[in-house]
């Protein structure tokens, strides 16, 4: 079986609270993109990993697939195991959701092959305790997404925009940047029905009066290439640009293709991470 593990990006990121646990309470636009690993399953006796492609992802157990395909086999007392071969695309420490992403991707996957017949409920409170962003990962296109990632609502009608993605040649640590955020939070918020309506109409042009990530601001703080990333992607003529997740890849929105193939020829020549990609659509 081969699968597309697709990243994402996120329009808005608002930080609403903090639980006692300290994971903090999340309100978001993402939306996934064509940008994707690719993850072929082979059915064997036990559980194995080979990783491929540019990457710093860990080639052990502890990496997100093999851990998906371990917990989704105790889950169901499934007696035997696959192979899972994952080519790496999507950059690490990055925002962009990859690792949540592979390992949505092999508990659907393996579902499937195995038979073990869970619906998506169950496979997302399996990932849920491997992480934040897995269960947001088994939908596609566009969704609202509240408290710690648990909470999905599925929006329809969101266009496919172009985007180039750059990466400072550091990674970020999600704990460090939320840490960060506690100690000088951001007061701006998104305008998310605002956002959801300029998705849907594909309206470029209001994204960036009414997008925001609070957690940018505390990212540049720890790397302040996100900012010079930010405004590499203005002056290339991007429409609206802004950080994902927690960082640090940054996002430029272009009204067509050609423009961002044309920003992204020219924004390689600087920057280690360059990428050329579009929002699924739906």
């Amino acid at each position: 079986m081969r699968l597309k593990a697709h990243a994402k990006i996120n329009w808005a990121l608002h930080i609403t609270g903090v639980r006692a646990d300290g994971y903090h309470l999340l309100d978001m636009l993402v939306q996934r993109l064509e940008l994707a690993d690719d993850i072929e399953l082979i059915p064997q006796a036990d559980l194995a990993l080979t990783l491929d492609g540019a990457h710093d992802a860990p080639a052990d157990r502890s990496n997100l697939a093999f851990r998906a395909a371990a917990a989704l086999k105790a889950a169901t007392d499934y007696p035997n195991g696959a192979h899972i071969v994952l080519t790496k695309h999507i950059p690490s420490r990055a925002g962009l959701g990859g690792g949540s992403a592979d390992a949505a991707a092999v508990l659907r996957g393996l579902n499937t092959m195995w038979g073990t017949g869970l619906d998506t409920g169950q496979l997302a409170r399996i990932g849920m305790a491997l992480g934040a962003d897995v269960p947001l990962c088994l939908h596609t296109g566009l969704a609202r997404v509240g408290g710690i990632g648990e909470k999905i609502h599925p929006l329809s009608g969101a266009q496919a925009y172009q985007l180039v993605l750059l990466q400072p040649a550091a990674g970020l640590a999600t704990r460090e940047v939320f840490a960060r955020y506690d100690a000088a939070p951001d007061s701006r918020t998104a305008d998310l029905p605002g956002a959801e309506h300029a998705l849907r109409t594909g309206d470029p042009s209001r994204l960036k009066a009414v997008c925001h990530n609070q957690l940018q601001k505390s990212a540049a703080a720890l790397c302040p290439d996100i900012e010079k990333a930010v405004s590499s992607l203005y002056a290339a003529g991007a429409a609206f640009s802004q950080m994902t997740g927690s960082g640090s890849a940054v996002f430029g929105v272009f009204s067509d293709w050609s423009s961002a193939q044309h920003a992204a020829e020219t924004l390689r020549q600087g920057w280690p991470v360059c990428l050329l990609t579009r929002t699924l659509a739906g």
